[in-house]
């Protein structure tokens, strides 16, 4: 799930999409893939890049996914937009095998008899291993598909790629039911983690948090865009954050070379910190709470590992 595009960036466009429907079909080189990290909350490690899409005009300027996915909803080109996002995907995967990529999916895959074996074809052809790639799935597309999205869960799995449930809310599902999903990793809803009003938001938030490891499955909390999001996040055990206190999307993916150099700021950091306090007896910081000191120190580090 991406984060709230900022509709001031490109509020001076005047948006006429409808002239561009027959061309989308054809013209794959007009839409560009940007990316937005996910991190481990504890290390700071990039887990993998979701995958965003993008379209500039013929002028080079950028235009509002928003906007571009209003209009392409009512139509049937939102399958076509996945299929050229996912061969987009493979491609890079192919130029870089550092780089872990997660693909969200809209519901006219399920319709798309055709998919899985082209699927197929383009990792055989670009030989890319598919425990690179993940699907991502909208919790609301599950279920109202429930029986095409499981089929389609499971044949991910068979091909050996990631699956991911998203805006997940544990309204929908028994235990046993989410127990029993063919998925790799949930996104919490962002409502569950956008500064929760109620202790029920938050209680709910973190028996998804604690329940998903015990069922073998990765918790993410996207839209982390403050630090007491962070705050909650981290208290309540998620394993991965996203958001753009993080990090921004980008047209480059993030890799997994930094996880040493993260590794030893890491050390460094703490060791600096225990030396002043314990030889010196100095307090540096002396006018703020130790949570806001550690959240500045995750986003350095998450900063830090652009590539």
């Amino acid at each position: 799930m991406e984060t709230e595009f900022d509709p001031q960036e490109t509020e001076h466009i005047d948006l006429d999409l409808d002239d561009y429907l027959s061309e989308i079909k054809l013209a794959a080189d007009k839409f560009e893939l940007w990316f937005q990290p996910v991190y481990e909350i504890v290390s700071g490690t990039v887990l993998h890049n979701e995958v965003l899409v993008r379209w500039r005009d013929n002028e080079g300027r950028l235009r509002s996914p928003r906007e571009l996915f209003e209009v392409l909803q009512n139509t049937h080109l939102m399958g076509q937009l996945d299929r050229i996002v996912v061969e987009k995907s493979i491609e890079i995967l192919a130029q870089n095998s550092k780089v872990s990529l997660s693909i969200n999916l809209s519901a006219e895959i399920l319709e798309d008899s055709d998919f899985l074996s082209q699927l197929q074809k383009w990792l055989e052809h670009y030989r890319v291993n598919p425990k690179l790639l993940m699907f991502e799935l909208d919790e609301a597309i599950f279920i109202h598909t429930s029986i095409k999205s499981l089929e389609l869960m499971k044949a991910f799995k068979q091909m050996g790629c990631g699956v991911v449930l998203d805006s997940f809310t544990g309204n929908h599902f028994s235990l046993h039911q989410w127990q029993s999903l063919p998925i790799d990793t949930i996104k919490l809803d962002r409502n569950l983690i956008a500064d929760p009003q109620s202790s029920e938001q938050k209680q709910l938030a973190k028996a998804i948090a604690h329940i998903s490891p015990i069922f073998h499955k990765r918790c993410i909390a996207t839209g982390i865009d403050n630090k007491q999001i962070l705050k909650f996040a981290y208290d309540i055990g998620v394993q991965g954050v996203q958001g753009f206190l993080l990090g921004r999307p980008d047209d480059k993916p993030k890799t997994f070379v930094s996880v040493g150099v993260l590794i030893v700021r890491i050390i460094t950091f703490l060791i600096l910190l225990y030396i002043i306090k314990s030889l010196a007896g100095i307090d540096l910081f002396p006018n703020r709470h130790a949570w806001e000191v550690i959240a500045d120190f995750f986003q350095s580090l998450f900063e830090g590992t652009k590539q």
